[in-house]
């Protein structure tokens, strides 16, 4: 089963990375706290505003902020950066759309972020296996805690973010499995608070510089991964499916279906959309593949898909 003849629309998000520093050490990431090969940063208070007006320019109405393991970046910091943007936007009467990708937290924390403005969240458990949770997270940094991970879900319901975003990272298990464990969770959560997932991730493994991927690794060739967003499409049919640049553009093309995320402009490092020769060295958080974006827009266009980027 495929969804792309009913595709009519796709739904424009941009992710803004806002820091390398980590201490976590999956063995996956390129961030990882271990790896020594690649510098560190983080998004000033400056280039943070200098990037969002870039992207609103760009047409972006709908930011993903990406924060990994790092503590310098406290609820409360990424509060007032949440607040800026809807501040900006209301001056410029625009409604724009900020989600949060960062490590789980606090009941706590969840409130403070709400009462920011934020309009979703998303976290990959990565893996349900919790033998391989410990195998690619380890013991001792703050994301071996493999309960806390799993129950920040409603944690953050329970704090009022409805939307919510789930997602396993696809290499690090048998595939159909973590499907199966991800659509349970997605149940569950949905009987007790009446939430269905809002977006599930599809994020396949991707080399990372500097990073040996070794032999535990569980590829998944293009035809699993298609059939794997059909099998996610299935269960929650309103969920939007969240497409990234991991991907080729021809790939999420053919696994996307109507109102899913796509992803245009994507640089896994932070302030690579002011300095785009940042991700060319090799020290970004894994490799994507580089979109252009007048011409994936054409694409899209070609092929009778509107782009959304006021959804």
């Amino acid at each position: 089963m495929t969804f792309k003849s009913e595709m009519k629309n796709v739904n424009i998000i941009v992710p803004q990375y806002h820091s390398s520093y980590c201490l976590d050490d999956c063995s996956y990431c390129g961030f990882k706290k271990s790896n020594k090969s690649i510098p560190r940063r983080r998004l000033s208070e400056d280039d943070f505003k200098k990037e969002i007006q870039l992207l609103l320019n760009w047409g972006y109405k709908t930011i993903e902020f990406v924060y990994s393991s790092d503590r310098f970046f406290k609820p409360a910091v990424i509060a007032k950066r949440i607040e800026y943007v809807k501040e900006l936007g209301a001056k410029k009467n625009m409604k724009l759309r900020i989600g949060l990708n960062t490590e789980p937290l606090d009941y706590e924390d969840y409130k403070i972020l709400k009462s920011s403005g934020l309009d979703f969240f998303v976290m990959w458990m990565e893996t349900y296996s919790k033998e391989k949770f410990k195998y690619w997270h380890g013991t001792k940094t703050p994301k071996s805690n493999y309960t806390y991970r799993y129950e920040a879900y409603e944690r953050a319901i329970e704090a009022g973010i409805d939307n919510y975003g789930m997602g396993v990272l696809f290499g690090l298990n048998y595939w159909k499995d973590e499907i199966v464990a991800l659509i349970n969770h997605a149940n569950y959560l949905s009987q007790k608070y009446n939430h269905k997932p809002y977006i599930i991730g599809v994020p396949r493994i991707k080399q990372a510089h500097s990073v040996i991927l070794n032999g535990q690794l569980k590829p998944v060739l293009d035809n699993e991964f298609i059939e794997a967003c059909n099998m996610y499409k299935q269960a929650f049919p309103e969920t939007m499916l969240f497409f990234n640049t991991r991907e080729s553009f021809e790939l999420n093309l053919k696994c996307c279906s109507n109102n899913d995320l796509f992803t245009i402009d994507c640089g896994t490092y932070p302030g690579a959309f002011l300095d785009p020769n940042l991700t060319k060295n090799g020290i970004e958080q894994f490799h994507t593949n580089y979109y252009e974006r007048v011409c994936i827009i054409n694409k899209l266009e070609q092929n009778k898909i509107n782009q959304n980027f006021d959804w």
